[in-house]
C-alpha cells in the first residue's frame, strides 16, 4: 500500500465526510468515509465519539465508510485510529438536529490530516536482558466501553496481563489520575490480574502502573462515561527482557 512507502515526514489526509439525517428530534444517524489522498478507502479505521454521556464505536468497512446508528444529540469529541497513522482528534463536534443546528451554517463536512506513524516502537536496551519475543510493537494495552449493564455497575475495571509469557499480574500497583494529574485513587490488582476503581465520576484518566517484577508503564489517556462500562487491558513487560519489533 502506499503508506509503506512513504517517510514518516508525509501526511496523508483522512477525508471524513460526516452527514447527519434526522431520525426524531432526539437522536441522528451518522455516517462517513475514510479514504486516502487518491481516494483509495482504508478499511478497519477504529472510529469513535466521546462524551460524558456516552461513547459511541464503529469501524470502517472495505470501503472505507462507517455509520453510528441513532447517536444522541450533544457535543462529542471525534477520534480515528488507523493502522499505520498517528492518533486524530477532534474535540466539539457537535450532533444536531438539522432541522435546529447548535451553532448556524456549521458544516457537516469534517477534513482531518493524518500523520504517518512510526512502523514500530523503538527496541528498549535493558542490562543482562533476555530476548522476550519479536512482533508487532503496537500498544501494549488495549481499552473497550461496553453498556453498563447496571447503574450501580463498576464504571472502570480491568486487568494486567504479562506480555511474555502470558499470564496474570497479581499485586500491582494501578493509580488512577484525572486529566489535571491529580490522583484520583489507588487500586491493586488480585490474584487474576485484576482490578476495579468504583463510583469513578465521568471524564478523561490515566493510569500508572507499578510491580517490582515488571517495568513501569503509563496506561494512555482514556474516558469513563455514564453510559458506558470503561474496561482496560494492560499488558505488562517483566524487568530483565526486551522485546524487538519487526
Amino acid at each position: 500500500m502506499l503508506l509503506r512507502t512513504t517517510t514518516a515526514f508525509i501526511s496523508l489526509i483522512l477525508l471524513v465526510s460526516i452527514a447527519a439525517s434526522t431520525r426524531g428530534q432526539a437522536s441522528i444517524s451518522v455516517t462517513g468515509s475514510v479514504s486516502d489522498p487518491q481516494s483509495a478507502p482504508i478499511p478497519d479505521a477504529r472510529v469513535t465519539l466521546y462524551s460524558l454521556d456516552r461513547i459511541l464505536q464503529t469501524k470502517s468497512d472495505s470501503s472505507g465508510r462507517f455509520k453510528f446508528d441513532a447517536v444522541p444529540i450533544g457535543k462529542y469529541e471525534f477520534e480515528i485510529l488507523a493502522q499505520g497513522f498517528k492518533r486524530f482528534t477532534m474535540p466539539d463536534v457537535f450532533v444536531t438536529d438539522l432541522m435546529r443546528p447548535t451553532i448556524p451554517d456549521k458544516p457537516t463536512d469534517l477534513t482531518a490530516v493524518m500523520q504517518i506513524g512510526p512502523t514500530g516502537s523503538p527496541r528498549e536496551i535493558v542490562a543482562v536482558a533476555e530476548l522476550a519475543a519479536v512482533g508487532d510493537c503496537g500498544p501494549p494495552d488495549s481499552v473497550t466501553y461496553g453498556p453498563r449493564k447496571t447503574r450501580d455497575a463498576d464504571a472502570l475495571a480491568g486487568i494486567v496481563i504479562g506480555r511474555f509469557p502470558k499470564m496474570a499480574v497479581p499485586g500491582a500497583t494501578l493509580q488512577l489520575f484525572d486529566a489535571a494529574g491529580a490522583l484520583i485513587a489507588q487500586q491493586q490488582t488480585n490474584e487474576r490480574g485484576e482490578f476495579q476503581f468504583k463510583q469513578t465520576v465521568p471524564g478523561r484518566y490515566h493510569i500508572l502502573f507499578q510491580h517490582p517484577g515488571y517495568h513501569n508503564m503509563e496506561f494512555r489517556e482514556f474516558w469513563v462515561a455514564r453510559e458506558n462500562q470503561t474496561y482496560i487491558t494492560l499488558q505488562a513487560l517483566q524487568l530483565g527482557k526486551i522485546v524487538v519489533c519487526q
